[in-house]
């Protein structure tokens, strides 16, 4: 049985899944935890009591499906389950960066109802997404980065991932009609909060898009990257080493060029005041961090070139996953958060001027 809410998880089910280094389980009490930030899914905490003599972690953390259809019809339809609950399956533990350890990964044919029961980091700290990442965090995400994206580096080992699909999937490409679906609802709720030059390049984009992502993918190196390199994503500290970061939600993993995670974090998770400060330092710190690493062939300027692409992308796709329900008030300010910071970051940055290159 795959529990379709973390509500459905169980002592009972906890006791038949675990393997070793977990006594008898007698009580396993779940609480959700995922307030505005699970928006594609149920994450929970679950609490756990032992029988006399027997121990074991003292919680865990839960992730099951939504509880929303539309959302489970969108993650269902680009992949999202299936792709996180493989990389916890076939990859995770051959990474030298730190993810949460994982205890069971299991779905069904299509990732629903999926499963992932994973380490409850002790200490750690989540940065605030509406209030926005620090430098000195923002640095730090970027060198973490850098370590998986130097690691796969259009290599042998990307390729080999099977479960891995590259950005100019079919799947992906069928976002733009999510957005022709999307599009008169989003006119109507944000063109008085978006810049209108980038929304009016998004409506020219709309019947080019799979072409955008079919020249992509041959015009720069790909990479694994995150493609959900948000602030609540990433944890800081844990017990004892206040410096670790753990990078979690592997749901949005693609084989891509890798600075769409630094764009993807400076355009939603940093204030526009702070990202039109640090951005310079931002990009130049994570290109340093790729060189030291041993990539080549890969210089500043082109770097610089893919982030303006990556920010023109992601103002896009903010419009195919505009309609998903937020599930409440917090979430709801976390996607006008997402929207309005990706927005301004692509008119920052002329974005727009790009489309007309190369495809």
């Amino acid at each position: 049985m795959i529990p379709a809410q973390i509500a459905d998880i169980s002592a009972d089910w906890l006791n038949q899944r675990l393997g070793d280094g977990f006594g008898t389980i007698t009580e396993a009490t779940v609480a959700n935890i995922g307030e505005g930030v699970g928006i594609l899914g149920e994450v929970g905490r679950i609490s756990l009591t032992y029988a006399d003599g027997e121990s074991g972690p003292a919680s865990l953390i839960a992730k099951c499906q939504s509880q929303h259809e539309e959302n489970i019809f969108l993650a269902q339809m680009m992949g999202f389950y299936v792709r996180e609950v493989s990389f916890y399956q076939q990859l995770a533990a051959t990474l030298d960066l730190r993810v949460p350890s994982c205890h069971i990964a299991d779905m069904a044919d299509g990732g629903v109802p999926f499963v992932l029961v994973l380490e409850d980091i002790e200490d750690a700290r989540m940065i605030d997404q509406i209030e926005g990442a620090s430098l000195e965090e923002t640095l730090a995400i970027a060198d973490m980065v850098a370590a998986l994206h130097a690691s796969y580096w259009n290599n042998d080992a990307l390729f080999g991932l099977d479960w891995l699909p590259p950005m100019n999937n079919d799947l992906y490409k069928g976002a733009s009609g999510l957005v022709d679906a999307n599009w008169d609802d989003f006119v109507g709720k944000w063109s008085d909060k978006v810049d209108a030059g980038v929304l009016a390049a998004c409506d020219q984009l709309r019947p080019r898009y799979a072409a955008m992502l079919d020249w992509w993918i041959d015009a720069s190196p790909p990479t694994l990257a995150h493609t959900d390199c948000r602030a609540e994503n990433y944890l800081f500290g844990t017990g004892a080493n206040a410096g670790e970061v753990t990078m979690l939600d592997f749901q949005l993993a693609t084989r891509h060029v890798g600075v769409y995670d630094i764009a993807n974090f400076l355009g939603m998770s940093v204030s526009v005041e702070n990202r039109q400060a640090w951005q310079d330092e931002v990009l130049t710190h994570y290109h340093q961090a790729l060189v030291a690493r041993g990539v080549t062939g890969y210089d500043f300027d082109q770097c610089v070139r893919d982030y303006r692409y990556c920010l023109m992308h992601q103002a896009f796709a903010n419009i195919a996953v505009s309609n998903i329900d937020p599930g409440n008030e917090r979430g709801r300010t976390l996607l006008d958060a997402f929207i309005t910071r990706v927005f301004s970051a692509a008119a920052d940055n002329n974005s727009v001027e790009l489309l007309g290159e190369s495809f």
